[in-house]
């Protein structure tokens, strides 16, 4: 006969088999700085990577849109700013940085896989960002954007080597031929490179085109 200990478990081994485990839900986190989206099915104990997201007129909103998708297909924590913007400055990146480091001590953020990514000035930011903090950005997501021509020109010694970047780039967009002096230039210091074209000119790649950029990204990861 079986003791009331052992019954106690017997009934919560059942327990555990026969009720299923619930995903845990996506998180949507609205601050007066930033909207923050984490996909579901975070497991306790992982680390994820985290996305930085910024757009030419600080809209958090469409960032999340577009960006949702890869989110809840690799797991990436979704962060778009609601401060950058076309002409704020030097000084917005110190803020995001230091945002960065705010989110990834309080969230399960990977911080050797943290990706800054922007439309148009947007993307120029990514790259400034990746230019000032090598320490925080691992790669960058380029959608029809350029890096700052003052940088190349004279920051040429102090630009980071051998990291990971993506174009989006469409064949329509003013800047396809600035991004494709950018490919160049980032190649040349050993950075690994992913160009994808779509159309549409100057605008957010569709879906497709960020999910490949994402599965690259990951590719590249398993490699280090």
């Amino acid at each position: 006969m079986l003791c009331k200990q052992s019954v106690f478990f017997v009934t919560l081994l059942l327990f555990a088999l026969l009720v299923p485990v619930q995903t845990p839900a996506a998180q949507r986190i609205d601050d007066a700085r930033y909207i923050l989206y984490l996909p579901s099915g975070i497991k306790p104990g992982h680390k994820y990577p985290l996305v930085l997201a910024l757009s030419p007129g600080a809209d958090a909103e469409s960032l999340i849109k577009v960006w949702r998708g890869v989110s809840e297909k690799h797991a990436w924590i979704i962060l778009a700013s609601k401060e950058f913007r076309n002409g704020t400055g030097r000084e917005i990146l110190v803020r995001l940085n230091s945002l960065i480091q705010e989110i990834a001590g309080s969230y399960p953020v990977a911080k050797d896989k943290i990706i800054t990514t922007g439309l148009s000035g947007g993307a120029m930011g990514a790259h400034a960002m990746a230019l000032f903090y090598p320490e925080s950005v691992s790669a960058v997501i380029a959608n029809t954007g350029m890096i700052h021509r003052n940088h190349i020109a004279t920051r040429r010694s102090e630009y980071p080597k051998a990291k990971c970047v993506v174009f989006l780039a469409s064949p329509t967009d003013f800047r396809y031929e600035e991004m494709k002096g950018d490919k160049e230039f980032l190649e040349g210091l050993g950075w690994k490179t992913m160009w994808i074209e779509f159309k549409g000119g100057h605008s957010f790649a569709p879906e497709e085109a960020y999910l490949s950029a994402a599965k690259w990204l990951e590719s590249q990861w398993k490699e280090r």
